[in-house]
């Protein structure tokens, strides 16, 4: 595969999913952070940063937004008073909760194209490649 046609489905799906995305009110960012906080409850904006390999002015921005907009919570960790958890609103779940998994659908239609057997591979191959992807990152810090 050209890289160019690895960037071409990059393309095609933020173009999918953020058409998806838009209707609650966030950005692709946030929707990615809320996602995150969907399933790592109690996360902290560097736990947000880290695994999402995001620059923590980005994240610290982001978070701002979804406060205002009522998506996210913070508190103080009383184990740490220098860092805030993250929590989900109420309303900040209901509203995520209809796009969480957009990417996740984007791929199971992409790849309706492919045999079972296929996806298998395919899978097996993008696991491969971001394993060697992720070494080459780390060789470079």
């Amino acid at each position: 595969m050209r890289f160019h046609n690895l960037y071409l489905l990059l393309r095609n799906a933020k173009e999918f999913c953020h058409s998806q995305i838009k209707y609650i009110g966030v950005s692709d960012t946030e929707h990615m952070i809320c996602t995150f906080l969907l399933g790592h409850y109690g996360g902290s904006q560097d736990d947000v940063a880290d695994a999402l390999k995001l620059e923590k002015a980005t994240v610290a921005r982001a978070l701002s937004s979804l406060e205002k907009k009522g998506f996210v919570e913070r508190s103080i960790n009383s184990g740490n008073r220098r860092k805030y958890i993250l929590t989900l609103t109420q309303s900040g779940k209901e509203s995520i909760s209809e796009v969480a998994d957009i990417y996740d659908v984007w791929l199971r239609k992409i790849s309706s194209c492919l045999t079972e057997q296929e996806q298998k591979q395919f899978d097996e191959y993008c696991n491969r490649m971001l394993t060697v992807s992720e070494e080459l990152c780390e060789e470079i810090k």
